[in-house]
């Protein structure tokens, strides 16, 4: 089991720039990529995708790819704007405006500077910056599998909690129809007082609260619940099984909400309130699933 968050960085150096990557990943729906790529790399991005694809399954992937450049020889002067901005000068003079244009002012000047294009299109560069990609997304699923680990020991301990209040819920509502007996023969005597009860009628009236407030059948599919939640969690490692746990988490929850509405009895709420407490905690950790 992985968790959606991770942290990974690589860095390559070759004759002509160093290349430096940074991948952060938190929870997600889906697989949601957000790549940072200097201008000359937009060509990459397909590639990009492809190759986070194959190594993550679900997050928000944010990207940020850097390239250094090591040559002396990075920017150029456009020398058309250059004359264009001395001529406006030499304009401005005529009116009797006092000043000089020189180096230190030209240089600012919106279009004087420009950095050199990169070309990146060389297989020897486009391959160095893959090997940086890849390595920083094996650091992430690393990070990711470390993290799920320690998840996934928080979330067997509260399932097996979970099985345990279920069983102790299953063993007080075989106490269910004691407890309507009872309450309905109070009723009926202070109804009644010295006259004689029909027994039949008591039965009748006994097993019609006890139905309605049988509990039986949200048990047992609470414990399949319990039961497929703890097959998902012994998935072979990097399969995606985050989206499947919420939804069994989700049924969890409501079988365990019904108990709640038509339990009678406070030893069946009291299991079936720190029951749902824990459902809710291991949601919480399960959002964070791949």
């Amino acid at each position: 089991m992985r968790s959606m968050t991770g942290f990974g960085q690589a860095a390559r150096s070759i004759e002509e720039m160093d290349v430096v990557v940074e991948i952060k990943t938190v929870n997600g729906r889906y697989l949601d990529l957000n790549a940072r790529l200097p201008k000359e790399l937009t060509f990459f991005e397909s590639d990009l995708r492809k190759e986070v694809r194959s190594h993550l399954g679900r997050g928000r992937v944010d990207i940020y790819i850097n390239l250094i450049l090591k040559s002396t020889d990075q920017y150029d002067f456009n020398e058309a704007v250059v004359q264009n901005y001395l001529s406006v000068a030499e304009r401005v003079r005529t009116l009797g405006v006092q000043g000089v244009l020189d180096v230190a002012t030209l240089l600012p000047l919106p279009g004087v500077v420009a950095a050199r294009p990169l070309d990146v299109s060389s297989q020897r560069i486009l391959q160095t910056i893959l090997e940086a990609v890849r390595e920083a997304l094996e650091k992430v699923v690393g990070a990711r599998c470390s993290e799920g680990e320690a998840l996934k020991k928080d979330i067997e301990n509260r399932i097996q909690k979970v099985s345990q209040l279920t069983d102790r819920i299953a063993e007080q509502a075989q106490q269910i129809p004691d407890h309507y007996r009872r309450k309905l023969m109070c009723r009926i005597q202070e109804l009644t007082q010295e006259q004689v009860i029909d027994e039949n009628r008591l039965a009748k009236e006994i097993l019609y609260y006890a139905e309605r407030s049988d509990i039986s059948e949200e048990i047992t599919r609470l414990r399949s619940h319990i039961t497929h939640f703890q097959e998902e969690l012994s998935a072979g490692e990097g399969e995606v099984i985050g989206r499947r746990l919420d939804f069994i988490c989700q049924e969890m929850s409501r079988e365990m909400n019904t108990i709640l509405s038509k339990s009678p009895l406070a030893a069946i709420l009291k299991p079936a309130v720190d029951g749902k407490t824990e459902m809710e905690k291991i949601r919480e950790q399960v959002q964070n699933v791949e």
